[in-house]
């Protein structure tokens, strides 16, 4: 056992391979050494506006590409076989034929109107003048 007043020799190990884990040189053992902390110059550099963009653009992209589907989307309206389409926008109408028809989103409105025949049938009782009651069909 040594005594306390007995020094300690202290063994440095250099070693000639590269060590990928150590970014400090061989020659120099202090961690503050160039090679492991690397000067940053204006050349190399980026300023921060430009970094904050290139974020923005990356955060808001999925946003806009999502927004750009839906307004995409809701501007072709479809009219089913049997109808007319009215497109109101902005108080005035216009005529929309059976198909695909593209309409501007959220400002146009659009009504279908069947043209297919219909049958409405009515039945009625209707007291005549002298007070006997009549059935009376009515189909238009």
């Amino acid at each position: 056992m040594s005594s306390p007043d007995e020094t300690i020799p202290l063994v440095v190990h250099t070693d000639t391979t590269p060590n990928p884990g150590n970014l400090a040189s061989d020659t120099d053992n202090t961690p503050n050494s160039a090679d492991s902390f690397p000067i940053l110059t204006n050349s190399n550099r980026r300023n921060s506006w430009e970094m904050s963009g290139e974020i923005s653009f990356y955060a808001f992209f999925p946003i806009l590409l999502a927004v750009g589907f839906v307004a995409l989307s809701s501007s072709i309206v479809t009219i089913g076989p049997g109808e007319v389409g009215v497109a109101i926008t902005f108080g005035h109408a216009r005529g929309l034929e059976q198909g695909m028809n593209s309409v501007t989103p959220w400002v146009t409105d659009i009504e279908r109107i069947s043209t297919k025949t219909q049958k409405i049938e009515s039945v009625n009782k209707v007291p005549t003048k002298e007070g006997l009651a009549v059935s009376l069909d009515l189909a238009m």
